[in-house]
């Protein structure tokens, strides 16, 4: 029996020292960068979640510095907040596919899109997407980002004082989720006799704990590392059930919308007559032409969808919040705002490309929102087909997951200064834009493989917040240090704030 326990104890000795040295390039690097030599030694670091990810990182970039490496359980990663890193990372073409680890669970509820390609897969498939989000195609879209408000309008005219603002987020969400549907899929998806935009917006949460927990979970991490899948499926069946419907509903929608194209059916109410500028009847002609498998097609659709939705709807959201905590900025965006439109139409007058590239305190107030609260706090490269030297000599080496980390960077005090935790829009004006480095402004990522839908989101956001701030007053008794933040893909709130919406022209009667 002893001799058993010294051989077992030998094994696991060997096994251990085997992959400490299978790690010893990462090891050289840790040398090199901030990181825990206890986690260095063990091969072995935090367990995250999606309600630690963030607590975590803030706390790794005090202690190690901008640029750090960390175990996450048993992989390590390195996380960099620091613009110039994050520069050498995003335009080098060595770093232009998603880490496989990180996504995998991104891959497996939406499947391999657009999002979650490896750099061969990507480019092409990029290219051909780019003609569909053409600068000009955005502009065609701004009417329908104007008519769709009145939904928006019609539920936060019945708010008043919320002492959980959650609903407001959901209503942001339908809102997201009618423009999407007219401009991606050219379907009116309030006719829409199988979509119920409103149950759809309020299940959109549910799925997104879904992908979140199986992109964060480290045994479902461990599972993919080992190949075991099939697992995942069997809780896809038994555990994770009902948050998996909602994604099958979505592909079902986007199966439906190219079978429509394909068939040429006429007289359905839910379809646009305009529908040739629906994204979707881009993609239909590229299917039609065997440019790109439908299958393909579907899942790309579902991962630009996903995207373009849920990060516009949270940013919409926030920035109401940012009004209300900040009124003396609110003042101001509202008298530029009356100064362009001038009547007093509670918002229902028509914004047009023009108008969205003078409303500059309107600009800098959105682009402060997505600084302090960054839709996307952090996503992922991969450096494929070579080791990515950094413009300070340190040799990142290839295979090596690497995690920006856009809320530290969006906060970094080096780049933004000791008020940078601060919410001022004045770090918008030009003057100090051009003080600062190119990369330490990252909401949309940058370089090589930025967001698709970055002008998309832009003028969506623009047209949205001029309309609402013409129409409504926000306030709260909440304060930005009381919130408690939370990574589920994008930064939400564990415990949504108060909000009082308040009717303008109601305040003047």
């Amino acid at each position: 029996m002893e001799l058993f326990f010294i051989f077992a104890l030998s094994s696991v000795a060997i096994l251990w020292l085997f992959y400490r040295w299978s790690d010893r390039r990462i090891i050289q690097f840790a040398s090199k960068v901030g990181s825990y030599k206890s986690q260095v030694i063990l091969g072995f670091g935090a367990i995250e979640t999606p309600a630690t990810l963030l607590r975590n990182s803030i706390k790794n970039c005090r202690k190690l510095g901008h640029n750090y490496l960390t175990y996450v359980g048993p992989f390590p990663h390195f996380f960099t907040s620091d613009p110039e890193t994050i520069k050498c990372i995003l335009t080098s073409k060595l770093t232009r596919s998603k880490p496989k680890l990180s996504y995998s669970g991104f891959r497996h509820a939406l499947g391999n899109g657009l999002l979650t390609m490896t750099d061969k897969e990507w480019q092409p498939h990029r290219k051909l997407l780019d003609v569909a989000f053409k600068f000009s195609k955005v502009v065609e879209f701004v009417p329908i980002f104007n008519n769709k408000i009145s939904r928006l309008f019609e539920e936060l005219d019945t708010c008043h004082v919320m002492e959980n603002s959650h609903e407001i987020l959901v209503f942001c969400r339908e809102y997201m989720m009618t423009i999407t549907g007219e401009t991606m899929l050219g379907r009116d998806l309030d006719k829409s006799p199988t979509f119920d935009v409103k149950y759809c917006a309020q299940r959109v949460t549910r799925a997104l704990e879904y992908i979140s927990e199986i992109m964060f979970n480290i045994l479902y991490l461990i599972m993919y590392f080992t190949n075991i899948k099939f697992i995942i499926k069997l809780a896809d069946i038994m555990v994770l059930k009902e948050k998996r419907k909602i994604l099958d509903f979505f592909r079902n929608q986007i199966d439906e919308t190219y079978n429509h194209y394909s068939k040429g059916t006429q007289n359905d109410i839910e379809y646009l007559e305009n529908s040739d500028k629906a994204i979707a009847r881009y993609f239909h002609e590229i299917i039609k032409n065997n440019i790109i498998k439908k299958d393909l097609a579907i899942t790309s659709m579902m991962h630009i969808f996903a995207a373009s939705f849920e990060s516009t709807s949270s940013t919409l959201y926030k920035t109401m919040l940012m009004l209300a905590i900040h009124p003396e900025y609110q003042e101001k965006v509202y008298a530029e705002i009356c100064k362009m439109f001038p009547a007093n139409d509670g918002g229902e007058f028509q914004v047009t490309y023009e108008h969205v590239t003078q409303l500059t305190y309107l600009d800098m107030f959105i682009k402060e929102t997505m600084r302090i609260f960054a839709t996307i706090p952090m996503f992922g490269r991969l450096a494929v087909g070579g080791d990515l030297t950094l413009s300070n000599g340190i040799v990142i080496p290839e295979g090596l997951e690497m995690g920006i980390d856009v809320y530290n960077l969006h906060r970094n005090k080096d780049v933004w200064g000791s008020e940078a935790d601060t919410f001022n829009p004045d770090n918008f004006l030009p003057s100090n834009v051009e003080k600062r480095h190119p990369y330490a402004y990252v909401p949309f990522a940058k370089g090589l493989r930025n967001c698709i839908g970055m002008r998309f989101a832009e003028v969506t956001l623009r047209v949205a917040m001029a309309k609402l701030i013409k129409r409504y007053k926000f306030s709260t008794t909440a304060k930005i240090e009381d919130f408690v933040l939370f990574n589920r893909i994008s930064l939400d709130f564990d415990d949504h704030p108060p909000l009082t919406i308040e009717q303008r022209s109601k305040l003047s009667n």
